[in-house]
């Protein structure tokens, strides 16, 4: 019996190590590459969006939120989009518009991105 037992820990040990993780975990990561503020035909603030994953792993959910604010400082709108699986190395273009009263005085603006997968990061 003395035998069997460092036997089974060593066998124990051995796929135990296995399972442990042998690097980085991937992950995704936005980065906002192009932004611009305008005002389109009908006079709406829109900021134009390009944003790219430059991480390692898909982004399950990627999100940015543009804050607007006025020559101020103050919070005139906030204004949130999202897409689903976007892969390493993809972009994505799109536009988040100001609306509500107060965004003819849009003077500044500020962008969040997050990135999400199964790992649980956002």
């Amino acid at each position: 019996m003395t035998l069997r037992i460092p036997l089974l820990f060593m066998l124990i040990t051995a796929m135990l190590s296995g399972c442990a993780a042998s690097g980085p975990v991937p992950n995704a990561e936005l980065a906002v590459i192009e932004h611009e503020m305008v005002r389109d035909a009908s006079g709406t603030t829109v900021v134009r969006l390009t944003v790219k994953n430059t991480g390692t792993a898909v982004a399950e959910l990627a999100e940015v939120t543009v804050r607007f604010y006025d020559a101020a400082g103050g919070l005139v709108h906030t204004a949130t989009d999202s897409v689903m699986n976007l892969p390493p190395g993809e972009t994505w273009e799109f536009e988040l518009s100001c609306g509500s009263a107060g965004c003819s005085d849009v003077e500044k603006y500020t962008i969040d991105a997050l990135a999400g997968t199964s790992s649980g990061r956002l």
